[in-house]
């Protein structure tokens, strides 16, 4: 049985922390004998049974591909152990799988909540949330990269049967056959032990709008990595993880050209939205700090809302520029989204006149300079789907739209907690009032239009 003493060292280096020597670890053995160390030499004190290997890191194996391959399964320390069993998008073990105890059924509706089309790298990735850093779940095609680029050889190592996985340039991993939890009501929940590996990947497979199914690789001693498997969440499988950068970008290329107008402020802006062919259309929805459109919106979804405590990821003061900010990301060569000021400057020193274009409404934006842009009124989308895109809908609701700021909304009642929604600028037309543009905030998770900034 082994057990990492981590603590052990930090509480003789804390207890000793006001001492300017070096600090002393004085061993006492069981013959009368001591033995010293120091302090800061120590890293970490593990213990195993006689005759076993001391417990490994988790190491990434480059096999030349797109992403580097962990040695082992997620709470595995050896390559050959099967670790734990993870339902897709839970982060825990559990002692019974099947729908009953899946986190994400609803029992009395018998549908399962959204959690996204690729939980890679999100609050749902047990792999991420297990050892933190780079690490991640692999998606399907980067399973599929392993299968087809790689030598699969059905071996056994220590007793266990799985597959030796070669690359080209030598390095290997094993994957070994851990088989699946399933609780039908039998005795036996795992009756592929030895025989079968079942492996998630991060990528939903199929949605009916009630259920869905997830992606898996899978195996047996004479077949392995069938591209189309997939199997419903509620399932143990073993989690085998991977690092190495996952592209928030859409693989369409931006059907506009990126113009910019100068309206004689300090940032000149962008003719049309993100992923807009020109200036009417409303282009793609994000959420914030998201730069990558969504099967679904709203908190459950989110990527930087955390499932177990409910709380939302600081991701700083102002993400223009930086890897959350969708038209740096998407556009590049110094654009990027409006702050609260660049909202706030648009408000005051420019001409706002509401009317029509191509068919759609919104408002002309004049600027000092005598140029204009044309902000569209393009909706959001919400958990129920694109919401007020269109005047008065049948729910009575106004017409509005929401445009996305690089600035949070503080959250003044609790301030060690982050504010659920952030600055936008709102336009918004009832059917009995006038039409209004004004800084405002929304949710974080909702998905609205982004009109870039370039300084």
């Amino acid at each position: 049985m082994k057990k990492s003493l981590l603590m052990l060292a930090g509480a003789f280096m804390a207890f000793t922390s006001m001492a300017q020597q070096r600090n002393i670890m004085q061993i006492h053995r069981v013959d009368g004998t001591t033995e010293e160390r120091y302090v800061d030499e120590i890293d970490r004190i593990t213990f195993h049974a006689e005759g076993e290997a001391p417990p490994q890191d988790t190491e990434a194996i480059d096999m030349g591909l797109s992403v580097k391959w962990a040695n082992c399964n997620v709470d595995a320390s050896r390559p050959e152990q099967s670790g734990g069993f993870y339902a897709w998008g839970e982060t825990e073990t559990k002692d019974v799988y099947n729908n009953t105890t899946y986190k994400y059924y609803n029992l009395e509706w018998q549908t399962i909540q959204r959690i996204g089309t690729d939980i890679s790298g999100t609050q749902y990735d047990v792999a991420r949330r297990k050892l933190g850093g780079e690490w991640r779940m692999p998606t399907h095609e980067e399973w599929q990269e392993l299968v087809l680029n790689c030598d699969w050889q059905w071996t056994s190592r220590n007793g266990v049967n799985g597959y030796l996985v070669t690359a080209d340039n030598g390095n290997s991993i094993f994957l070994p056959a851990a088989g699946r939890l399933y609780h039908d009501g039998s005795a036996n929940a795992n009756g592929y032990e030895n025989l079968g590996g079942f492996y998630w990947t991060s990528t939903l497979a199929e949605d009916d709008g009630v259920n869905y199914l997830a992606y898996r690789m899978n195996f047996g001693d004479t077949w392995y990595g069938q591209s189309a498997s997939y199997d419903a969440p509620e399932l143990g499988f073993t989690i085998r993880p991977v690092q190495g950068s996952l592209s928030d970008v859409d693989p369409e290329p931006e059907p506009g050209p990126m113009d910019m107008v100068d309206l004689g402020l300090n940032v000149k802006w962008a003719s049309h939205n993100v992923m807009a062919a020109k200036a009417s259309e409303p282009g793609y929805y994000y959420a914030w700090g998201v730069t990558k459109k969504q099967s679904m919106y709203g908190d459950g979804a989110y990527k930087y809302k955390d499932v177990e405590t409910g709380e939302f990821e600081n991701l700083g003061e102002d993400i223009s520029g930086t890897k959350y900010d969708v038209a740096h990301v998407r556009w590049g060569n110094g654009w990027r989204l409006p702050t609260k000021a660049d909202f706030e400057e648009l408000l005051e020193k420019c001409t706002f006149v509401w009317g029509m274009k191509e068919g759609k409404n919104g408002y002309t934006v004049t600027g000092p300079n005598g140029n204009s842009i044309f902000l569209p009124v393009c909706g959001y989308m919400g958990t129920e789907g694109l919401m007020c895109a269109d005047p008065y809908d049948n729910m009575g609701l106004p017409l509005t739209s929401h445009y996305m700021s690089a600035n949070p909304k503080p959250r003044s009642s609790q301030p060690n907690s982050v504010e659920h929604s952030a600055y936008t600028l709102r336009i918004t037309k009832h059917q009995k009032g006038e039409p209004s543009i004004k800084c405002d905030d929304t949710f974080k998770s909702i998905g609205i239009s982004v009109r870039p900034v370039h300084d």
